[in-house]
Order: structure tokens, then C-alpha cells, then sequence
């Protein structure tokens, strides 16, 4: 009765306790495909990006219906980049400078 109203896109999901499998059908009626995920937070996420771009025109490929690799590889951020900062480079005449000043407020 429920598959009656269940659209022809429309995503099954079973998991374990390792990985969670969805199975992405073909929107013109081919073949499906299965994907999997690990069973967490970061797995449930992908699966919510996917459920969310997922439609009628959902194409291999797309976020709607990543292939297995799309899934696994991780995507570059920009954020977790960490770049070394250029070290500053004094003369000595310039910490000695800095050290009178110092000594001066009472610091050393």
C-alpha cells in the first residue's frame, strides 16, 4: 500500500553496525546503484545532503546521486588549511631597542 505512494527517486536505506547503504534508483526506471557510509554523524550528514538535492532529475554524478566515490572523497575546504605564518625577522639592534624599552616599564 505504501509503495503506491512512494515516487520513483525515493531512497531505501538499511544499515549495520558499520555502514549505513542507501540505494539510489534511476528516476527513468534503469538500473540502481548502492552507496555506503559510515554508520555516524558524519555519514547520517552526507545521506541529509543527498536526500535534500535528490529529485526526478537526478542525474549519476550529482549531488542527488553521487556515485561511491564522490561520497568517500573528502572535500576541500579552504578552513582547514592551516598556512605557516611568516616568521618576523629583527636585527639585533632591534631587540636590544626593544629590551631598553622594556627594562624601562619595569617589564624585565
Amino acid at each position: 500500500m505504501t509503495d503506491a505512494i512512494k515516487p520513483p527517486w525515493a531512497i531505501s536505506l538499511w544499515s549495520n553496525a558499520d555502514h549505513i547503504y542507501a540505494e539510489l534508483p534511476n528516476p527513468g526506471g534503469k538500473t540502481s546503484h548502492v552507496i555506503k557510509v559510515s554508520n555516524d554523524p558524519a555519514g547520517i550528514s552526507k545521506l541529509l545532503v543527498l536526500a535534500k538535492y535528490r529529485d526526478a532529475s537526478s542525474k549519476l554524478g550529482n549531488k542527488g546521486d553521487p556515485t561511491q566515490q564522490q561520497i568517500e572523497s573528502p572535500k576541500y575546504d579552504e578552513s582547514m588549511v592551516r598556512r605557516t605564518r611568516e616568521r618576523l625577522k629583527f636585527t639585533p639592534e632591534q631587540r636590544m631597542g626593544a629590551r631598553v624599552i622594556l627594562r624601562k616599564m619595569g617589564l624585565i
